[in-house]
């Protein structure tokens, strides 16, 4: 006896594993937008980049609160290898925002309007990402918790602060438990890296430094192409769906932004400071 699925697929048995069903595809398709519904071909790729953004999403606030977990119990390999794949997962994003450079400005400008007054900065997803990685800068405390502006030309058009939000706020993040971890060990980041090629010790916390200013730069990294995608797409002059000031807030965002591990960062200028010869006498 044969069974026919929603993907129109023929199985021996309905409750066998397979792949449309286990991938929910049916489900999943139908969350683009119909061809009949598209303003432009185009929309449609937009849709879909922008849906798979969140889907990777997802899995980073999955693994980062797991790499907290591992480095609380100090268990730093775990967090390492947690922290390289959040890595991969982000080295993805620059080449998908290049995919949507292939859209014809035709095409985009044809269904751009539609969007307003929605943003990219209303993903509440990538603001966990954010505090869970460490960002704890007031003012992007104060950008989440900004109340709607009521003028409708004007931002913000939506209150971004959750109680989700709220809650990461206070927890550990990545950050803070990564600097509790060199701080329980006794040696601090420069001493690490110091330490590691003078006599090959603590290495694991080397790799593990490492881990987590691959994963800063490559947040840093995409960023700056967000900011390259949307002048090519807009123009530095446009201002953002959103009413912010486009290009140059994406800039201001890219280059302004305060690292996540800052104590990291730290102690290459404090290594270098070390290594340099003791001043000559004046003579």
């Amino acid at each position: 006896m044969s069974n026919t699925l929603p993907c129109g697929h023929t199985v021996r048995d309905p409750a066998q594993t397979h792949y449309c069903t286990y991938l929910r595809l049916p489900e999943l398709l139908a969350l683009q937008p119909a061809p009949e519904a598209m303003r432009h071909p185009d929309e449609h790729l937009f849709v879909v980049t922008h849906q798979s953004f969140e889907v990777w999403f997802s899995q980073l606030r999955l693994d980062l609160p797991r790499a907290i977990e591992a480095l609380q119990r100090d268990d730093l390999g775990l967090a390492a290898w947690l922290v390289q794949r959040c890595t991969a997962v982000v080295r993805m994003f620059s080449p998908m925002m290049r995919v949507l450079e292939t859209m014809t400005l035709g095409g985009f400008y044809a269904f751009r309007h539609h969007l307003v007054p929605a943003s990219g900065g209303e993903s509440g997803q990538w603001h966990e990402i954010e505090i869970l990685s460490g960002a704890r800068e007031p003012e992007f405390r104060r950008y989440l918790q900004a109340e709607i502006h009521p003028d409708p030309a004007s931002s913000p058009h939506s209150r971004l602060w959750t109680e989700r939000l709220a809650q990461l706020w206070d927890a550990p993040s990545l950050a803070s438990v990564a600097e509790a971890a060199f701080q329980r060990r006794g040696v601090p980041p420069a001493d690490a890296y110091a330490q590691s090629h003078a006599r090959g010790a603590h290495w694991d916390l080397v790799q593990l430094a490492e881990a987590l200013l691959d994963y800063d730069e490559e947040v840093r990294c995409w960023r700056f192409i967000h900011a390259r995608t949307a002048e090519r797409t807009i123009g530095p002059e446009v201002e953002g769906t959103a009413a912010s000031s486009g290009v140059r807030y994406l800039e201001r965002m890219a280059t302004h932004r305060a690292s996540f591990f800052p104590f990291l960062w730290h102690a290459r200028a404090e290594l270098w400071e070390r290594v340099q010869p003791p001043p000559v006498p004046a003579s």
